[in-house]
């Protein structure tokens, strides 16, 4: 091991900060006075301000768009290359930043009252197992995007607004496609054809079909026969972004 990143303060218990790291290819090892985060892919890194970056990417994953950890925070970057450690601290300007929740889970259910004391305690602790993994699942389903992928903060900080507006929804689809030069690739990629990509043009840019949810002020013929409707070109993208966050943490980063 050459580099790791002190982690001062975390809100999350032990077992789910470690399944959390683990999912990212991220360890939580002892440090110098306090714990810290290791991966491989640190060792290939020649500067410690290379380091810091991946801490601060690290960061942002737990405490940005998918409110993960708003606690987790990073102290110095640790040099083990050295015979006695070395400490490089970072001063960085702190910024406002926008937490939004893409969806909760509750999870309710209740043991027969036929059960004895014992087998009570084993569906009580299968169901306390239930309920972790799906709440890691749906922390994974935002952490790892938001980690692996330079636009996943920006989907997520998207998908997690409270109200849409044709400009919103056209700004999380162009954030999905990247550029509109990789349009064909991105459409076949995810089983978007052209008729319903111009429905969903002609809801989220023409006052004509959506009034002023549209996000252009002017006029103009519809180009398709039948455009979506707001609520369908909401379902519409919304339902792709999610495909998105999916592939890349499928690996498509």
């Amino acid at each position: 091991m050459m580099w790791a990143i002190e982690l001062k303060a975390s809100s999350l218990d032990r077992r789910n900060l470690v399944d959390l790291l683990n999912g990212l290819g991220i360890a939580l090892v002892e440090g110098v006075d306090c714990d810290a985060l290791y991966s491989p892919s640190f060792d290939s890194l020649e500067l410690s301000a290379d380091v810091w970056a991946e801490g601060i990417k690290l960061r942002e994953a737990f405490s940005g768009p998918g409110h993960i950890d708003s606690e987790f925070t990073i102290g110095a970057v640790i040099d083990y290359s050295k015979d006695k450690p070395i400490r490089h601290y970072f001063l960085e300007c702190e910024s406002g930043r926008h937490t939004v929740t893409v969806g909760t889970i509750t999870l309710r259910t209740y043991p027969s009252p036929n059960l004895s004391s014992e087998e009570r305690r084993e569906w009580k602790n299968r169901n306390e197992e239930l309920t972790y993994q799906s709440k890691l699942e749906l922390q994974r389903q935002k952490l790892e995007p938001a980690y692996l992928n330079l636009r996943g903060s920006a989907v997520l900080k998207l998908l997690g607004q409270d109200k849409h507006t044709g400009e919103s929804l056209y700004k999380l689809y162009e954030t999905l496609e990247e550029h509109p030069s990789k349009r064909k690739e991105f459409q076949a990629q995810f089983g978007i054809t052209m008729e319903q990509f111009k429905r969903f043009g002609d809801a989220v840019h023409n006052p004509v079909v959506s009034g002023d949810f549209a996000r252009h002020a002017y006029k103009e013929t519809p180009k398709t026969s039948n455009p979506m409707t707001m609520q369908e070109a909401q379902k519409f993208v919304v339902t792709l972004g999610m495909k998105w966050l999916s592939w890349v943490r499928a690996g498509n980063h």
